[in-house]
């Protein structure tokens, strides 16, 4: 989830003045004052996960955002008040192989604005949020293995019904490749844009799926991700989720985004969603 302002935060604001001490996020790493934890968020979910059908694969994936300023009204929408440097990885791990081999990591730093909320209002929705900025993705590799792409996005969030229960959540990413560095049929198979739809609960199971079409035939992927807190399960000491994903379709990874694999069923941990 992004670094958003809770309502709670936002009327301990308004009941004490944009003087008060600044509250930060609720998924931030810190609680308190404007260091650089307070600043740190989690960005795409954050997982560990294994499963098979041919090979045993696992994959796993870091993500992060920093919060470059930290206003004193947390209400602002100015643009450098709202600016934010991510930093998300994914690797396609092999197990089967010998000496188990990374078969491919993606690195995918970015530079954007983002609002949870941007106040719009309307009977057919909750709450919007609005994302937009630059983003680089490569494999890190060179000659023929390397796979690199440069884009500009924008990205809005609508939220439908209860916030804080079940809900639905629709978020089409919608992109422009500034460059294809080595592959430059990709949109062939991704296509322009990731759509994100998301039914749950803060507090209880959620299930996420992307959605990729490309441009030619019916090239695309589907991504889906079915998360459950621990706590629910094992009791309240227990953090993070029950992770279990479904891919099928092109592109897993950045390496091999033009060839089909296996669709493959994983289940492991995750500590964001």
């Amino acid at each position: 989830e992004s670094a958003a302002t809770s309502p709670a935060q936002v009327a301990a604001i308004e009941a004490t003045g944009a003087d008060s001490a600044i509250a930060p996020a609720a998924d931030s790493l810190a609680t308190t004052g404007r260091s650089t934890l307070a600043r740190l968020s989690y960005y795409e979910p954050m997982y560990v996960a294994v499963g098979k059908n041919g090979d045993t694969t696992a994959r796993f994936q870091l993500s992060f955002k920093y919060r470059i300023i930290m206003p004193d009204d947390l209400r602002s929408k100015a643009l450098f008040d709202n600016l934010y440097f991510a930093y998300t990885q994914t690797s396609i791990w092999d197990l089967s192989a010998t000496s188990a081999p990374f078969r491919d990591t993606s690195y995918m730093p970015q530079l954007f604005y983002y609002i949870p909320d941007t106040g719009w209002k309307s009977d057919w929705f909750t709450r919007m949020g609005i994302a937009a900025g630059v983003g680089h993705e490569s494999n890190g590799q060179a000659g023929p293995e390397s796979r690199g792409i440069n884009i500009v996005f924008v990205r809005p969030t609508w939220e439908f019904g209860n916030v804080d229960d079940y809900h639905v959540t629709v978020s089409p990413k919608l992109y422009y490749y500034l460059s294809k560095s080595d592959n430059e049929d990709i949109a062939d198979y991704r296509g322009y844009m990731d759509l994100l739809i998301k039914y749950g609960s803060p507090d209880g199971w959620q299930l996420a799926t992307t959605l990729r079409k490309g441009t030619k035939h019916w090239y695309g992927s589907v991504d889906t991700q079915l998360t459950y807190p621990l706590a629910r399960l094992l009791g309240s000491k227990w953090g993070g989720y029950l992770w279990v994903g479904y891919f099928n379709g092109y592109g897993e990874d950045l390496l091999d985004y033009n060839q089909r694999q296996h669709w493959v069923a994983r289940i492991g941990y995750s500590i964001a969603r």
